[in-house]
């Protein structure tokens, strides 16, 4: 049994898990991908931060390069992957998590590897994980071509 589950290994997944690490939590980060920084690794290839390195950095690690310049979606990827293994983060990937309980003072969080349990559970996905499309955009000709940006590779 964990004291704390994380499922997400995102920025906000990975930034807890270094303070409960910090803590020497027993804790463990759940995340589908194949590799840490997936979901940066999927979207389109032009992708680049609006904002600069300098406001980029989780907790303990800088995020390398010119402090005013505006990193790729690869460059994430790669710093994430750096933070993972710089702080040895205890990560279970291609773990999908398919449903949480609580009985009493447990979670128990069912997955496609089997069932994890503990104390505290933090939930980290992230807010855009499904593509929303406005309703009016059905209402538009089929003539004009539509496509989310969760579709649009390059």
């Amino acid at each position: 049994m964990y004291n704390t589950i994380v499922i997400g290994a995102g920025q906000a997944g990975l930034s807890i898990g270094y303070y409960l690490k910090q803590n020497s939590d027993k804790f463990i980060i759940l995340d589908k991908g194949q590799e840490v920084g997936d979901s940066w690794r999927n979207r389109y290839d032009s992708l680049v931060l609006f904002t600069p390195r300098m406001y980029n950095s989780l907790p303990g690690l800088v995020f390398e390069g010119e402090t005013h310049g505006f990193p790729s979606k690869f460059e994430v990827v790669n710093y994430l992957k750096r933070y993972t293994t710089t702080f040895n983060l205890p990560i279970n990937l291609e773990t999908e998590v398919v449903k949480v309980s609580k009985i009493k003072n447990v979670f128990y969080v069912k997955t496609n590897q089997g069932v994890f349990k503990s104390k505290n559970l933090i939930i980290a996905t992230g807010a855009f994980q499904y593509p929303k499309m406005p309703l009016f955009s059905r209402d538009l000709s089929k003539e004009i071509y539509q496509v989310h940006s969760s579709q649009y590779k390059s």
